[in-house]
């Protein structure tokens, strides 16, 4: 082998290297998907597969491809042309020294274009890839009610935020990184094991002259010392798991005191909220810890074994250098080419740790997105009529074992109707109202009548305020923000002291009092103008006074809508043409 061959040959083994590769990642692929790490890997990146634009996609994947073979061929030409370089020196021609700088600062500008460009073509590849998974996570937790629907789930994630926008992303930039590095080191191993071998003679070893011997210890060496580090650090996974878990949950803690500050404030609990998160804090520092102890012997072995390695090559070879059967380029060409060997051959042990981190994330994605898939195929069984009005007879519901909650319930409501329900605490009010408005996500049976079509609003007792402007979040979702008559319905609630912010961003939902969350209900009532509106006890914040005006307002301004309100107060009653009583499964009649 000499330069001249390599640079010349390098456009066919371009084509045939690539080629090769494609093959074999292909049958890698078959067989991956028949193992448990290629069946979680598959459910996670088959919709973003599917959903893409696959010749864009091809397109990329073959674009990075490209740039791993090139790098490794300029890896290749480079050891070539130092060998030129320095035997040049040792023979002391001043032409050829030149003429062999020249092509190395060629090289050097191409490799410099190269790294350019394989960077911007892997920032396209990971950004499309995550906006692709990031959709359908999105897509996959929102529909279905399945962000509502999972909380229920017995073997709930945990830290969902974490697994939709960190894991995701570093799940990405893990995969790149382990096929770049994987494909870039199979590639390696080839090419420099061929350099090698025919830089190598006989090594004696014990009296014996090994033909070739220096590729065979080399290649012991290495796979002895990556065996090694992988027995060394396997416990990593699970260590790396739990650190992912540890972190989200001290997060999720921290955002629980900031959200309910007030709360904790009345209660003065923050001794007991300072020993909570403490106690999530010290979980990941004994996590830390014991990482930090494994990683103690990783890291202590695989700097060993680096630091040895670069005197290596040059023991190995100065038997032939001194006898004349080297050149001072080969020697150079010889360490070189040894150390590509080394870093292809330990590309695993080297990435071990980062490959527990990926591992770890691989696991929690699955998870979830496993999950989604059970809720999806759980077939909920919500017998639902459409009607005039609502009616439910022999209604029941169960809970997620299949229990029975409740049951023969009866009732009928028409147009102008409002029903009050009332009954002890945990009798199953607020789960009945969610079963009527079509949101309980379990097993319903009886008869259930509604009207299919109808505007529906469903205010509970803390209503929910998005982020953004105050005008946003009171039209929250799908109410027109510059609504003509939102200034007027402010007014007519109370909120007057807020219409100057109502362009302002702010935590509403933090900022305002529940009385005021409460009024805010009501102004998406008057604006909605909804044919059925149920109200889960929307107005236990507010005082006798202002409740009396704004139901009277509600029954003034919308006399045939439909009514459900949870409430305990007697004040309610006057409002509402009949009540029913979930202590004794009966509907009444209230004389008005």
């Amino acid at each position: 082998m000499n330069w001249q061959t390599e640079l010349n040959n390098s456009f066919s083994w371009l084509l045939t290297t690539l080629f090769w590769l494609n093959l074999g990642l292909f049958c890698t692929a078959l067989l991956l998907r028949k193992t448990a790490f290629g069946k979680k890997f598959w459910l996670i990146t088959k919709p973003c597969i599917q959903n893409s634009n696959q010749f864009k996609m091809m397109s990329l994947i073959l674009l990075l491809l490209i740039f791993i073979l090139l790098e490794v061929r300029i890896s290749v030409l480079n050891s070539f042309f130092y060998n030129g370089l320095y035997s040049s020196l040792q023979d002391k021609k001043a032409d050829a020294f030149w003429f062999f700088a020249l092509l190395n600062a060629m090289l050097v500008g191409f490799k410099i274009i190269h790294s350019i460009l394989n960077y911007l073509v892997r920032q396209v590849f990971e950004i499309r890839w995550l906006e692709k998974m990031n959709e359908e996570m999105l897509h996959r937790w929102l529909q279905y009610k399945n962000y509502y629907r999972i909380k229920y789930e017995k073997d709930l994630p945990d830290n969902i935020d974490q697994r939709i926008e960190q894991d995701a992303r570093e799940f990405i930039t893990g995969t790149v990184e382990l096929l770049d590095g994987m494909i870039g080191s199979i590639v390696a191993i080839i090419e420099f094991t061929v350099i090698l071998w025919g830089l190598s003679g006989l090594l004696p070893l014990f009296g014996i002259e090994i033909p070739k011997g220096t590729v065979f210890f080399i290649y012991t060496f290495i796979i002895l010392a990556t065996a090694m580090s992988v027995w060394i650090g396997y416990p990593l996974i699970k260590l790396n798991y739990a650190k992912e878990k540890y972190a989200g949950d001290y997060r999720y803690s921290l955002i629980r005191v900031r959200d309910n500050a007030e709360s904790i404030a009345f209660y003065d609990g923050e001794t007991q909220e300072y020993s909570h998160l403490k106690a999530k804090f010290n979980q990941i520092i004994q996590n830390r810890w014991t990482i930090v102890r494994r990683m103690l012997g990783l890291d202590g072995f695989n700097t060993g074994v680096t630091q040895f390695a670069m005197i290596l090559p040059l023991m190995l070879q100065a038997p032939r250098f001194f006898a004349g059967l080297a050149t001072l380029g080969d020697m150079h060409q010889t360490v070189q080419a040894f150390n590509r060997l080394m870093r292809a051959l330990s590309f695993f042990r080297l990435f071990y740790e980062q490959f527990t981190l990926y591992q770890a994330r691989l696991n929690r994605l699955y998870d979830f997105m496993f999950t989604l898939d059970q809720l999806d195929k759980q077939q909920i069984i919500q017998p639902i009529e459409c009607g005039l009005g609502i009616k439910l007879k022999d209604f029941g519901l169960k809970d997620q074992h299949g229990e029975v909650l409740l049951q023969q319930v009866n009732l009928e409501l028409n147009a102008g109707d409002a029903l009050l329900i009332q009954g002890p605490s945990g009798a199953g009010k607020t789960t009945l109202l969610k079963a009527i408005a079509g949101i309980y996500p379990f097993e319903t049976f009886g008869y259930c009548e509604r009207p299919c079509n109808a505007n529906v609003l469903f205010l509970p007792q803390r209503p929910y305020m998005p982020q953004g402007t105050l005008r946003q979040a009171i039209c929250y979702p799908n109410i027109d923000p510059h609504h003509a008559d939102l200034e007027l319905y402010m007014e007519k609630c109370r909120l007057s002291n807020y219409i100057h912010a109502l362009d302002q961003e702010n935590d509403w939902q933090a900022t305002l009092s529940p009385g005021e969350l409460q009024r805010v209900a009501f102004i998406r009532i008057f604006l909605t103008k909804p044919n059925i509106v149920f109200l889960d006890e929307t107005t236990s914040a507010l005082d006798e006074p202002t409740e009396y005006i704004l139901y009277r307002k509600i029954r003034e301004k919308l006399p045939n809508m439909i009514v459900l309100s949870i409430g305990h107060r007697g004040t309610l009653h006057q409002f509402h043409n009949k009540v029913f009583d979930l202590g004794i499964c009966r509907i009444d009649d209230i004389l008005q």
